[in-house]
């Protein structure tokens, strides 16, 4: 009987051993899989960047110096211009409005009384010349017989009383006459029609070199003086306009480095030329009310970089408002809160360590490590719920 009870036992001792191992497994922290990245060194920069629009710097808008009929414009957008050279526009003098058969009437029997007045100031005049004639004839004899003795001082200085006032006569019937004539004239332009297709003209040409940035006035019409007809603009001045945040623009100076990017080609540096100090309200596309300020940034470099760019382009602007060259950092998926400050899991013997670090600059990607790591340390990519203080770790590479 002793002898059977033995293996009896033995079995139920490796079977509860067996049991043992299977719940110490199961019970047994397991091992999380994460993913690591390396603490490197390298350059970072604070920066702020936001959405704007290209624009010229210096744009010259042409209007007409005088008013007319604007003849149609052979200009487009996107030509090329030369200052003093290339005419803009051509604008003909108003042309006289279509008279009506009683307008016509009227004007016509205004012809025909001024030119009667005209040939009755002519007989008077005529008439009064002769008379002058005469009195000058007989102011000659009478001198000629005072001269002799035959004539008294009286009658001589009655001749040249009326000889003077016969040439007065004859002045003022030629100023009447001129007056009649300026007359008609005035009654002849009333019948004047539409002028002739090109008369007294006047070209404008353009006011410096650059291209056709709008056409604000392309058909023929009536333009009066001063209508803006054309806008001029020079692509070399082209600048960057960006619509920052408030806060981030009161952190903005000028001169400051910057670049535009995200227009359909490569980064172009840039700086920061001016800050326009009156803001703005504009409403965001979730209806938010922001206020904004407008911030130029004049691209630097070779301008065949923007060739490609023109006036109104949508674009982004970054402002770099400090640079480290050789800074501790880490990607900005590592970073997670702890208490008021900052914190990472590090990688450490194959468990998760909580490691608290001062942080710096924050850009989209990585975080600038002020305190708290060394270089080549391994940091926790996006821990999850599950990575604990000492959990055991199963990293993988990023």
């Amino acid at each position: 009987m002793g002898k059977i009870a033995w293996p009896r036992l033995a079995l139920v001792v490796v079977l509860l051993a067996v049991v043992a191992a299977v719940v110490a497994v199961w019970v047994a922290p397991r091992s999380v899989s994460v993913t690591v990245a390396p603490v490197t060194m390298g350059p970072i920069a604070d920066s702020v960047a936001d959405q704007g629009y290209a624009r010229v710097r210096e744009a010259y808008v042409v209007s007409a110096p005088v008013s007319g009929r604007l003849q149609r414009l052979d200009l487009h957008v996107g030509d090329r211009v030369e200052k003093s050279v290339t005419t803009i526009a051509r604008i003909l003098p108003s042309g006289a409005e279509l008279l009506d058969p009683r307008t016509r009437a009227q004007a016509e029997a205004s012809v025909a009384a001024a030119t009667a007045a005209v040939a009755s100031t002519r007989a008077q005049l005529d008439q009064l010349a002769a008379g002058a004639r005469q009195l000058e004839g007989d102011l000659a004899r009478q001198r000629e017989l005072a001269a002799k003795g035959f004539a008294s001082p009286q009658a001589l200085e009655t001749a040249e009383n009326k000889a003077r006032a016969a040439r007065a006569g004859v002045r003022a019937a030629e100023a009447e006459l001129g007056v009649r004539r300026s007359q008609l004239s005035v009654a002849r332009a009333a019948l004047i029609g539409p002028e002739k297709e090109g008369y007294g003209a006047v070209a404008v040409s353009a006011p410096a070199s650059g291209y056709v940035t709008r056409v604000l006035q392309e058909s023929e019409r009536t333009v009066a003086v001063g209508a803006p007809l054309v806008e001029v603009s020079d692509k070399g001045g082209l600048e960057a306009a960006i619509e920052f945040l408030s806060q981030d623009a009161v952190k903005v100076r000028e001169g400051m480095a910057a670049d535009v990017f995200d227009w359909g080609g490569p980064a172009l540096p840039a700086v920061v030329r001016r800050i326009e100090p009156q803001g703005f309200t504009k409403v965001s596309a979730l209806g938010v009310e922001e206020q904004r300020v407008l911030v130029f940034l004049q691209m630097s470099g070779d301008p065949a970089g923007w060739a490609r760019l023109g006036p109104g382009y949508r674009l982004w602007g970054r402002v770099f408002l400090r640079r480290q060259p050789s800074a501790l950092k880490v990607p900005l998926g590592a970073l997670v809160r702890h208490g008021d400050g900052w914190a990472v899991f590090k990688a450490d013997g194959g468990r998760a360590r909580l490691t608290s670090v001062d942080v710096g600059v924050m850009t989209d990607r990585e975080a600038e490590i002020l305190k708290g790591l060394r270089a080549r340390e391994r940091v926790i990519l996006f821990p999850s719920d599950q990575v604990r203080e000492g959990v055991r770790l199963k990293p993988r590479a990023n």
